[in-house]
């Protein structure tokens, strides 16, 4: 894979819509007497006055933390990553929407770390696998994100994959996982820590109730509905979180299955209940995802508004195009703008 430009265009103008558009957007702001920095500065503070339960001040949390967003509030999700085995091109074209988007509220929904390192799966032969490689790219790819993004804060809900270290200590000995490391009085190497992140820093690590990774953890927003990994797993896209949602009697939004689907349905009980799966980013050529055949994986993005108190989300699915000279490469459109990579 070779790092090549990823390119923004539009339908009408591919070289300067963004500025045209920033143009009409300060002077509307001048005209109305606005100053966009101390709007978005606004929206900042009033978030932050919304969450009494300090949820933007956890280095991290173990169960489901609740999140009270204000209107106005823009978030992207991202699905599982696999870093190291992500997809090198569609994360230089996601990198770049986030630096248009400037969502306000990042949420990563598990496995941006692959943990290869750390799998039970016999490794196949020539396959290098170092831990602390695949920690220190997760690390500069999250920090990349929250610098182009200029968001407030970053959720990480940890998944299965994430989960490999503490799995990787109870395997040789349960006692060891249960070890505390006696400066920060926490489970030793626990995945916050092994990332290096302090208390502080623009972000949560969710955990789940046992402080594990991957199944209890989760965020809900607004009181309506919850950002998980995800735990069941059924054949057809959409199946999964609706089965969660089923389970929860709330609206679902996961990772974990890398489908890619939406599903709505009224109930007597709970109003309207939505369901979401969000794909994954990562590469099905890399070695380290070669335990799967015939994957049916979808990649994509969401972004998602806050309006009249709810959350409203909006799917964004990355696809695989051939150009005119034949190379595959990938398009996604968000807000009315087509942004592709210049190959695979």
């Amino acid at each position: 894979m070779t790092n090549t430009k990823v390119t923004v265009s539009s339908a009408s103008d591919p070289k300067d819509a963004s500025r045209r558009v920033r143009r009409i957007v300060d002077k509307l702001a001048r005209s109305r007497n606005l100053n966009i920095d101390s709007v978005r500065q606004a929206l900042r503070d009033a978030i932050k006055r919304a969450n009494d339960m300090r949820a933007l001040g956890f280095l991290h949390y173990a169960g489901v933390l609740d999140l009270h967003l204000p209107d106005g509030t823009k978030v992207a999700i991202i699905p599982d990553w696999h870093i190291p085995a992500h997809d090198r091109q569609v994360t230089f074209m996601v990198k770049q929407w986030l630096a248009e988007f400037r969502p306000d509220i990042i949420i990563l929904i598990g496995d941006a770390a692959d943990m290869f390192g750390l799998s039970r799966w016999p490794k196949p032969p020539r396959v290098v696998a170092n831990t602390q490689m695949e920690l220190d790219e997760t690390r500069r790819i999250v920090d990349e994100v929250i610098e182009c993004s200029g968001c407030l804060h970053l959720f990480y809900i940890l998944g299965n994959h994430e989960d490999r270290g503490r799995r990787s200590q109870i395997d040789p000995n349960g006692n060891v996982a249960s070890l505390l490391d006696p400066t920060t009085n926490e489970p030793i190497l626990n995945f916050h820590q092994l990332m290096g992140y302090k208390p502080g820093d623009p972000i949560t690590f969710i955990y789940g109730a046992f402080e594990d990774g991957g199944f209890g953890g989760g965020i809900l927003t607004n009181d309506e509905i919850k950002f998980i990994h995800g735990n069941k797993v059924r054949p057809k896209p959409g199946a999964s979180p609706y089965a969660e949602a089923d389970a929860a009697g709330k609206s679902i939004g996961q990772g974990h299955t890398h489908r890619y689907a939406k599903r709505a349905r009224r109930n007597t009980k709970n109003g309207l209940i939505r369901s979401y799966e969000f794909g994954f980013l990562g590469d099905e050529r890399h070695p380290y995802l070669g335990y799967a055949f015939n994957t049916n994986w979808h990649q994509g993005v969401a972004s998602g508004h806050v309006h009249g108190g709810l959350l409203h989300i909006q799917m964004v699915p990355i696809k695989k195009i051939k150009n005119s000279a034949g190379q595959i490469q990938s398009v996604m459109l968000a807000d009315g703008k087509l942004y592709q990579s210049s190959g695979y």
